[in-house]
């Protein structure tokens, strides 16, 4: 009896392999071929792992989504929940946990990013409208076990490249804004310097940017710059002004808080450049968040003119006009070019370049929509570089969201010396804001179910 149990079982256990042996292939000749992200063989587990979550195939079997800086994924995605797509990402996470997968990889880099991404289809996972409540466990808890197997310790973390400065060394950018050549790209080289020309946003006891920082759950740190030509006391001088005026808020207004924003507040002049710099968060091995010296993308605009536009809600949005008045650059990570060391795998953003926009979205999936509605595709994509006037289409100042942590009653922004500067600050304020969040004590409690019995 004893055997042909013992045959039953090793039988069994064939036909599972044989099944996510077929899942697996399935997936690979729904997108033709899994990326050669990881490494330059494309059945490699960790790039079948990464199509298994990143990549999205429209109606006509076109690809999308390698090497994109957050996964297609929206509030209403039915996608990686249901039908074969759920059951190929739970075939390639129960090998990855069954091989120990983690450890076919030692690259630091890679694990990092490969947390990134994981991380990020969790907290995906997370929001829960009654819908797929057991396929989105089933999803929670392999990758949660995956993300603590690839946390890095806090040595390895601190060991991670400043990308940014590899690619400011590089020479692939500009170090400068070029009105000669507004298209060009650039990286300032001294943004992150003390006491240089850049000056940081500290947010009120949160995170500056926190639009931002809400939309990726806190697993990146936003900081906010602002660069008047004349250098940074003017800089500085600037927030003193904002902070001085007398009636920040439109009169009558209950709840200064919540309040209407003066559209009259003090100018800065034309020449003054606002930059949006995007870095990793990770946790280590002790499920500590950590911030990394990654940057993940970084956005500029040159205000080339700043005029007076007003309309009944007091500033406009006029996308057109704010287009003529501003130059907007971005850039941000490519996977091969980190993992090879070139120009800090930092790529400029063309112009005209397009993608599905997740961020500050009604929800609705751009691909389960268009097969629904029977649409083009390209109905759904946007200019990269267009969607910054969206939000930021007002003249000068009042283009700026963050402008009302420069307003009283919130603190003044001090010339303060590291490491207890606005960037220190920011951080804190990051880490903070995700400490709190229950997308993270949910990853908390699988991780303590997982050691717990073990």
């Amino acid at each position: 009896m004893k055997l042909l149990a013992t045959l039953i079982l090793s039988f069994l256990l064939f036909l599972a392999v044989l099944e996510q042996t077929h899942i697996a292939s399935a997936n690979l000749e729904e997108s033709g071929s899994a990326p050669s992200i990881y490494d330059a063989n494309p059945n490699h587990l960790w790039n079948r792992l990464y199509d298994a979550i990143f990549i999205r195939v429209d109606q006509t079997g076109v690809t999308y989504g390698a090497d994109a800086l957050d996964p297609l994924l929206w509030r209403e995605t039915k996608h990686l929940l249901s039908g074969s797509s759920h059951q190929r990402v739970l075939s390639v996470l129960d090998e990855f946990l069954r091989t120990h997968g983690e450890n076919q990889i030692r690259d630091p880099v890679r694990k990092a990013m490969l947390q990134r991404e994981l991380w990020a289809i969790f907290d995906w996972s997370v929001p829960n409208d009654g819908d797929h409540a057991a396929e989105r466990r089933e999803l929670q808890f392999r990758l949660a076990e995956v993300l603590r197997r690839l946390a890095l310790t806090s040595d390895e973390i601190k060991s991670l490249p400043d990308n940014y400065t590899q690619a400011v060394a590089s020479g692939a950018f500009a170090a400068k804004y070029d009105p000669t050549d507004r298209t060009r790209a650039f990286l300032p080289p001294d943004l992150l310097k003390p006491h240089g020309p850049w000056v940081c946003i500290k947010g009120d006891w949160k995170p500056v940017a926190e639009d931002h920082t809400v939309e990726v759950s806190g697993r990146s740190r936003f900081i906010v710059f602002v660069r008047l030509p004349q250098g940074r006391q003017a800089t500085l001088d600037y927030f003193q002004s904002l902070r001085s005026v007398p009636e920040p808020w439109i009169t009558g207004e209950l709840d200064a808080t919540r309040g209407t924003l003066n559209p009259n507040l003090p100018q800065f002049p034309v020449g003054t450049q606002v930059a949006l710099l995007r870095q990793l968060m990770l946790f280590d091995r002790n499920g500590a968040l950590v911030p990394t010296p990654i940057t993940e993308s970084l956005q500029i605009r040159v205000y080339r003119a700043i005029t007076t536009r007003h309309d009944q809600n007091n500033v406009s949005i006029d996308w057109p006009a704010a287009r003529t008045e501003q130059d907007f650059h971005e850039v941000r990570l490519n996977h091969a070019q980190l993992f090879a060391g070139q120009a800090g795998g930092l790529r400029a953003v063309a112009r005209g370049e397009t993608e599905f926009p997740v961020f500050a979205t009604h929800g609705q999936d751009a691909f389960e929509q268009a097969a629904k509605n029977r649409v083009p595709f390209d109905k759904f994509e946007v200019g990269i570089l267009d969607r910054c006037a969206g939000c930021h289409s007002a003249p000068g100042i009042n283009s700026l969201q963050s402008r009302r942590q420069l307003l009283k009653p919130n603190a003044a922004q001090l010339d303060t010396d590291p490491p207890y500067d606005s960037v220190w600050w920011e951080t804190q304020y990051a880490v903070a804001w995700k400490t709190n969040r229950y997308d993270w004590g949910l990853l908390n409690g699988y991780w303590q179910a997982s050691t717990a019995g073990r």
